[in-house]
């Protein structure tokens, strides 16, 4: 039975289990004739035989006008002329060759010619819809440039009109905008004998603030042979001054020419009150600029598109420091050297933001929206505070906390393990003692021996680094004996990171005054910076090999501790922060000693300890 859909076309004599992959099987080219009136297949496999026939070219070019995708696989048996295979090739373009109808790779043969008709079917979509695209977008061009068209000679136009227009107007307001266009006393007053002089003949025009009006109008009439019109101007209902028109004395001002001078005088009242507005909002313009450039983080106004409106100094400082131009207008490209708003931003409240860097810092930003028109979207106002040290600080305090309570858990259990392996370190060398070296056992009674001394060792670190330092008395210290005792405390850190660890001893030792335990306290929290050094460049970088170097010399003044790692650089060694470097550096100056940061020629992290013989 036929289904009414199907990929597959096959003529003659196929497996019925084909069907099962929703294939149509005919029996003949006049059956296939048929179906193909109102079916359309992807896939027709039909037998050389029934190719040779006269009907087959009729029959395969109405499948392929009204499929061209569709792929033919024939049957040929093995003995059929290869040339004459060849020729039928050219013509009708068969996707596949098979020998048999029972072929042990008919299905994936099938498959393979049904992805290609499909893969050809995307390619004549595509094709047509490429010609459509092109089509239309020489329509909207030619759409475009009659737009351009109209637009161009309606802008032509509407300037003619408002030249017209303005040439109209331009006796009347050319007082008015003198006085609107000056920013001082002294450019109204320019301004106005310029305009004035052609439209009421005025000779001379000043401008005078109460009470030297009173003065200059009684000398005018007193000294200077003048017609004069004086005009008082008013602030808010309060005279301010006066406006003195004067010209020739045998031209008095008419009924006319004084109105309208009344009216220029008020338009130069308002041009006062804007003049006295404008320097007051200048005055407050460079206090809000002073202030707003004095702060230390940097401020940004943003609008909702994330652009950036105004912005403090310190943000143009902190982008110089990291030798960046203020290129872009988004916040999160000039701050972040992001692409796209920053994670968590929430803007109008306050909320944490992490840079992209190699050397990610968190800024604590403080948003406020602020409403200037109420008809448009508010601006935000947001200042950006660096708290990764401060984060970095709370998170070494507390870890110095856990510390302090892991040291006093350690130290009771110091104690309790203390006894137990001084019994057994006893009976094991009782046992030794007894036995002969010639004993198979032996050996493994040394072995014995050496790792409970090696755990009685560690106790005795630990009770020693969790003693209180101040009970110590202060006596001659071995700097040898200080690293190692610091080294032990952070070894295993050190060997589960598979950190490798050089040490440059002197034979003689090297002796210093102080208390060991807090010595050896400073020494394990610089060792602690440069294991956190290579631990970040291991993070970071793939196959790296992490090195700490530790070096004691003696000179003919001073003595030093060198401790090297080839970690991440420190971007201001000099000034290195963290709270267990604070606390090492406050006990090597009770030790009259001094603690420097600097990065060797290979970009090496160095921590030099200096003490004085």
């Amino acid at each position: 039975m036929r289904t009414l859909k199907a990929s597959f076309l096959l003529i003659g004599p196929w497996d019925a289990r084909l069907q099962e992959l929703g294939a149509h099987i005919a029996t003949d080219l006049q059956q296939a004739w048929h179906w193909i009136q109102d079916s359309t297949y992807d896939v027709v496999a039909v037998s050389i035989t029934l190719v040779l026939g006269k009907k087959f070219p009729e029959f395969y070019q109405a499948i392929k006008e009204s499929s061209p995708s569709t792929q033919f696989i024939a049957v040929v048996p093995e003995d059929f002329s290869a040339h004459q295979l060849s020729f039928l090739h050219e013509e009708f373009s068969f996707f596949r060759v098979m020998s048999s109808y029972q072929d042990a790779d008919l299905e994936t043969h099938l498959f393979s010619a049904l992805e290609e008709a499909n893969q050809r079917k995307q390619d004549e979509n595509l094709a047509l819809l490429i010609r459509e695209q092109t089509a239309q977008l020489k329509r909207l061009q030619i759409e475009l440039e009659e737009r351009v068209q109209k637009r161009t000679k309606f802008l032509t136009e509407a300037r003619r009109k408002l030249f017209l227009t303005n040439s109209r107007i331009e006796g009347f307001k050319r007082a008015l905008m003198a006085v609107h266009q000056a920013s001082s006393v002294g450019e109204i007053e320019q301004l106005l004998n310029e305009s004035m002089a052609a439209t009421v003949h005025t000779s001379w025009i000043r401008l005078f603030y109460h009470p030297q009006d009173e003065l200059f109008s009684r000398q005018v009439q007193a000294q200077l042979n003048f017609t004069q019109l004086q005009v008082p101007l008013f602030r808010h209902h309060e005279k301010v001054g006066s406006i003195f028109f004067l010209r020739g004395p045998d031209h008095p001002f008419t009924k006319e020419e004084s109105d309208f001078l009344t009216r220029v005088a008020e338009a130069v009242a308002l041009a006062l009150d804007r003049i006295q507005k404008l320097k007051e909002s200048e005055s407050l313009k460079e206090q809000w600029e002073a202030t707003f450039n004095s702060m230390s983080d940097p401020v940004v106004l943003i609008d909702t598109n994330y652009d950036i409106i105004q912005s403090n100094k310190a943000l143009d400082d902190r982008l110089r420091e990291q030798n960046r131009e203020h290129t872009s207008r988004k916040c999160y490209q000039v701050l972040y050297n992001r692409e796209e708003p920053c994670p968590g931003c929430q803007r109008g409240t306050n909320f944490r933001v992490q840079s992209q860097s190699s050397s990610p810092r968190t800024f604590e930003v403080f948003s406020q929206s602020l409403p200037l028109d109420s008809e448009k979207p508010p601006v935000f106002v947001n200042l950006y505070h660096d708290v990764t040290q401060q984060l970095k600080m709370e998170k070494q305090i507390l870890e110095s906390a856990k510390m302090a309570e892991l040291g006093t858990i350690g130290s009771s259990i110091a104690h309790e393990l203390n006894n137990p392996l001084g019994g057994i370190l006893s009976f094991t060398q009782l046992i030794k003692m007894d036995m002969s070296p010639d004993n198979p056992l032996y050996p493994d009674i040394v072995e014995m021996e050496a790792g409970v001394q090696r755990c009685k060792e560690i106790v005795q670190n630990l009770l020693g680094f969790t003693r209180n330092p101040n009970a110590d008395q202060i006596g001659d210290i071995s700097l040898k004996e200080a690293c190692l005792r610091a080294l032990k405390i952070v070894e295993l850190q050190t060997k589960s990171q598979g950190i490798e660890v050089k040490l440059h001893f002197p034979g003689d030792e090297i002796l210093v005054r102080g208390h060991l335990n807090l010595l050896a306290q400073a020494l394990k929290n610089v060792l602690q910076s440069a294991i956190d050094h290579v631990t970040d460049r291991s993070r970071n970088e793939k196959g790296f090999r992490p090195i700490l170097d530790i070096e004691i010399s003696s000179g003919a003044e001073l003595t030093y501790i060198l401790v090297k790692d080839n970690g991440t650089p420190e971007k201001n060694p000099s000034l290195p922060i963290g709270l267990g470097l604070s606390v090492a550096s406050q006990i090597l100056r009770d030790f009259d000693g001094t603690l420097e940061f600097s990065l060797s020629q290979d970009h090496e992290n160095i921590a030099r300890i200096a003490f004085s013989l």
